[in-house]
């Protein structure tokens, strides 16, 4: 059987020209931009996570050491089987913050004022301390005496 001749669209030198400057600059700059190494690339910040473990009307540790402009995720985990409470307001004035997990957080005209955090229950909270100073907070349940300090430097 002979083989039935290809009839292809003719294509004037120019034209082609143009097409393959194209395909080879659409490569160099997929080329140029696998060579940049990762390191270059911006990154999200690195978030200083610290979780305070709530155990027998305890905080867990009883000082936490933040760093002043540093992203930071606060957590704490109560383990007790009743409700407690964060109450650290001066840290928390009149700054940015995500409240998240199972707590409920209660808000005052500047900022937030605490968090209940249910029995097996977790609140986070996500914010960039902005300043340096010491930052007493405590549980202010009836009868629970839990008191423990974050120190920002």
């Amino acid at each position: 059987m002979a083989d039935k001749p290809v009839n292809l669209p003719y294509v004037a030198p120019a034209h082609l020209l143009q097409l393959l400057l194209r395909e080879m600059l659409w490569l160099i700059g997929l080329v140029g931009l696998l060579a940049i190494p990762t390191s270059a690339l911006p990154t999200e910040p690195e978030v200083e996570a610290i979780t305070v473990e709530i155990h027998g009307r305890t905080f867990i540790p009883a000082r936490v050491v933040l760093h002043a402009g540093r992203k930071t995720s606060l957590r704490f985990r109560n383990h007790d089987t009743e409700l407690h409470a964060v109450v650290a307001k001066e840290l928390f004035l009149g700054i940015n913050l995500n409240v998240g997990g199972n707590g409920a957080p209660e808000f005052g005209p500047d900022g937030l004022t605490r968090v209940i955090i249910p029995p097996n229950g977790l609140a986070e909270i996500q914010f960039t301390p902005a300043g340096a100073g010491t930052f007493p907070y405590r549980c202010d349940m009836p009868g629970h005496d839990m008191r423990a300090v974050i120190i920002v430097e």
